[in-house]
């Protein structure tokens, strides 16, 4: 249950100063509409009582003649995560829910899922590549603001972040960075507070933490800025800590089928055959869980990649552990990635559709 929807539950006869005082004792900025069977007739909000009443009529109009008949819905069981994407994708402050049968049983209510899911950790993004390999598509934008699934990559996944309560985000940015920082703004439309860290050179997937003006306090993430996935963040802080690492690695399993016949071979001898054998391989998914001290181990202003900053964490013999996705996940780093994400788009997007109408902010 997300909020206490009774009191804002009205009939379609009752008249307009019974939605007043609902939205207005409620603090839920809207009125429900329903039948007598509790189906979801429509929705008021303060914008549409003030709309009538510039038209000339009064207070005893019938909410039925002013009401949103058609808003927009989610469905009962939805994620979280899912709501808040689908509130901040289009722009509106609630989203009755409803089951089956049309029947209201709780409301999406955007700053109530905020507030729900808000967490202190902060998220760096490695924005900043040159995107060779998708060529000539980044030549004039950088690699993030590529349409995928109709939107720029890095909307969606700023959108997911905020989703999961990450809010606190900072952009390590270079090639064609400009054109980043103007397309975010400083996050507010996206409910995000955005932080910008200017490289003026290369300096690897890693090297970019040394330029950070504030270390984090607590434990941070950082992701690389192609890459579409619905991987559940806050499980990953869950296991983080859980094994008292000090790095986290996000790993995503490859196979990959040999195309031939496979000869094991030992002593010139002949020891057995695998017709087109399955290999399996974790792979780096580019996405990470650190404490802020392991932040004393990245070289200042110099190129430092994630392979290196890792190799020299187990050198140190530091806790740090492999986190594996089951989620979708796809890294967008050459044109058949490309063309992939915008197939399985829906998989991180949630799949909803976009109903036609609904109230806005």
């Amino acid at each position: 249950m997300y909020v206490d929807i009774e009191k804002v539950l009205l009939l379609p006869d009752q008249p307009m100063r019974a939605a007043i005082e609902a939205i207005d004792t409620s603090g839920l900025k809207i009125a429900i509409i329903i039948d007598g069977e509790r189906r979801l007739l429509g929705i008021v909000t303060d914008g549409d009582i003030r709309r009538t009443l510039l038209q000339g009529h009064g207070l005893e109009t019938p909410i039925r003649e002013f009401m949103q008949a058609k808003p927009r819905t989610a469905h009962w069981g939805s994620d979280k995560q899912v709501l808040l994407s689908r509130l901040r994708h289009e722009q509106i402050l609630h989203m009755p829910i409803v089951d089956d049968e049309g029947r209201v049983r709780d409301l999406a209510y955007l700053p109530m899922l905020e507030q729900q899911t808000s967490h202190v950790n902060e998220v760096v993004i490695m924005a900043g590549g040159l995107g060779t390999r998708l060529r000539p598509l980044t030549e004039k934008v950088p690699k993030p603001l590529i349409s995928v699934g109709g939107r720029p990559l890095i909307d969606t996944i700023v959108d997911r972040l905020v989703a999961q309560g990450l809010s606190n985000i900072t952009l390590c940015v270079n090639y064609l960075g400009h054109m980043l920082e103007e397309h975010l703004g400083d996050g507010s439309r996206y409910g995000a507070r955005f932080t910008f860290v200017r490289e003026n050179k290369r300096m690897g997937t890693a090297g970019a933490l040394s330029l950070l003006d504030n270390r984090p306090k607590t434990s941070f993430f950082v992701m690389n800025g192609d890459i579409l996935t619905s991987v559940d963040l806050m499980a990953m802080r869950s296991f983080h800590h859980e094994n008292n690492s000090v790095a986290t690695m996000a790993v995503n399993n490859f196979s990959y089928e040999v195309p031939f016949g496979v000869v094991d071979v030992r002593d010139r001898r002949i020891t057995g055959l695998s017709e087109k054998p399955q290999c399996n391989f974790l792979v780096n998914a580019g996405i990470y869980l650190f404490e802020p001290e392991v932040l004393d181990h990245v070289p200042s202003d110099e190129f430092f990649d994630m392979n290196s900053f890792f190799d020299r964490l187990i050198d140190l013999d530091k806790p740090i552990v492999a986190f594996p996705v089951r989620e979708h996940w796809l890294d967008i780093g050459r044109p058949d990635d490309l063309e992939r994400a915008n197939n399985t788009f829906s998989a991180v997007d949630g799949g909803k559709g976009s109903p036609d109408t609904g109230s806005s902010t």
